[in-house]
This record gives structure tokens, C-alpha cells and sequence, in this order.
């Protein structure tokens, strides 16, 4: 598997792109990858107020957004990704947390893996990026939660999504683009009732899906 594969390889730069250094690198992630960073400030006013919530993170990679919903006021967390070295370094910062006791991470595809629980907030952050079959993984994660979904995803730039599919074109990994239309349409296939999408200023997108009964939906142009 190409993403798998990618993502084993390159584990250690991509959680550098999230370490709060003040070196240039760190100035660089902030101006050019932006919305790394806005999706990170939507979900955090997304949870605000709840307490005692538990979350699923979907793709989480190093899971650098553990101590974030913690914070927040959840009680625990669980991480999937099929990345091992990613979840090795979820593991090492969960240590460096002080939150390993509220953390589980898994090791498993998150469309095989046989869940047996629910959880109070579903997140997938950077995660549609990499999903080829969307509407599967959004039902899933609908499944999942009993009170909300929130991801992110990539929108369709005229400069940066040229240039970033190239770029992960020529390291074996498709990356796929979203919007504001196809977003709509992948949530009514779905069956989520309840959602807005959100249009970031890095032309990105963030679904923030509620559980329960269908109200009318506000939703981004695009």
C-alpha cells in the first residue's frame, strides 16, 4: 500500500512539521502549510465546553493532538493509524505528556478494524487527504460517534494542489483534493444528516458533522 508505505518512511518529518520550534522551519510550516495549524484552532473551538468526552483519532500519526483534547476536557483518547513508527512516536510524546494512562493507540486500518465501542467525537485530521474511497470513511466514523465528527479536508487550490500532488506523485503517494459541492454530495452518500463545512483561509475545508435529528444544514459555497 502506497500511503502505508509512505508514511512509514517519512514518519519523522512529518511530526516535525508540528514540533513549536521558533526556527525557520517552524515560520515556514506557519506561512505555507497554514492550514496544518487552522484545522488544530477549528477543532479545538469545535470541543470547547464539553467535558468527559471520549475520542477516536483517525489517522493520527503521532498523535501530537492527544494532550490537546485532553485539555479540552476529554477523559480519553484513542489513536488508529497503520503506520508503526508513527504510533511509536504517538507513544513517546504521550510519555513526554504525562498522558499515557488516558491513551490507547492501535495499530490497524481504521476501515477493517472491528471496534468495540463508541466514542463521543470521532476527528480525522490530514486523514481525507490519503482516502481514496471518502464516503466509506466518513461512514465509519459516523457509526462511531454519538455526538460529533470533525475533519479536515484538502481543498482545491489552482497553485498548491497541482504542486503537491506532484510532489506526492513522485513518492508513490496519491493525495486527493475536495470541494465545497463534492463535500455536500459525500455527506448526504454518507447518511450524516447534520453538518457544516467550514472553508479555511488556506482554501482548506473542515466538516464539523452532529449526531441526532436532521436540521436544516449551513454549509460553505465552493
Amino acid at each position: 500500500m502506497s500511503v502505508r508505505s509512505y508514511f512509514e518512511r517519512t514518519a519523522d518529518n512529518f511530526d516535525a512539521l508540528y514540533e513549536h520550534r521558533r526556527d525557520w522551519s517552524y515560520s515556514f510550516n506557519r506561512v505555507f502549510r497554514k492550514g496544518l495549524f487552522q484545522r488544530i484552532d477549528e477543532t479545538r473551538e469545535t470541543l470547547a465546553g464539553m467535558q468527559g468526552f471520549t475520542v477516536l483519532d483517525v489517522g493520527c500519526g503521532p498523535c501530537r493532538n492527544s494532550a490537546m483534547f485532553l485539555g479540552l476536557g476529554a477523559r480519553r483518547v484513542v489513536g488508529i493509524d497503520f503506520s508503526a513508527p508513527m504510533l511509536e512516536l504517538a507513544r513517546e510524546y504521550a510519555r513526554a505528556a504525562r498522558v499515557v494512562e488516558q491513551c490507547e493507540f492501535i495499530e490497524a486500518d481504521f476501515l477493517e478494524y472491528s471496534f468495540q465501542e463508541t466514542f463521543d467525537v470521532v476527528v480525522a485530521l490530514g486523514f481525507f487527504d490519503y482516502t481514496a474511497d471518502p464516503v466509506r470513511a466518513l461512514k465509519r466514523m459516523t457509526e462511531l460517534a454519538s455526538r460529533k465528527v470533525v475533519a479536515s479536508f484538502p481543498g482545491v487550490s489552482p497553485i498548491r494542489a497541482p504542486l503537491r500532488k506532484l510532489r506526492y506523485a513522485l513518492r508513490d503517494c496519491p493525495v486527493y483534493f475536495y470541494t465545497g459541492t463534492r463535500l455536500r454530495q459525500i455527506c448526504h452518500e454518507a447518511g450524516l444528516a447534520r453538518f457544516r463545512i467550514d472553508k479555511l483561509a488556506s482554501s482548506d475545508y473542515m466538516l464539523v458533522g452532529k449526531k441526532g435529528a436532521a436540521k436544516k444544514r449551513h454549509v460553505a459555497n465552493g
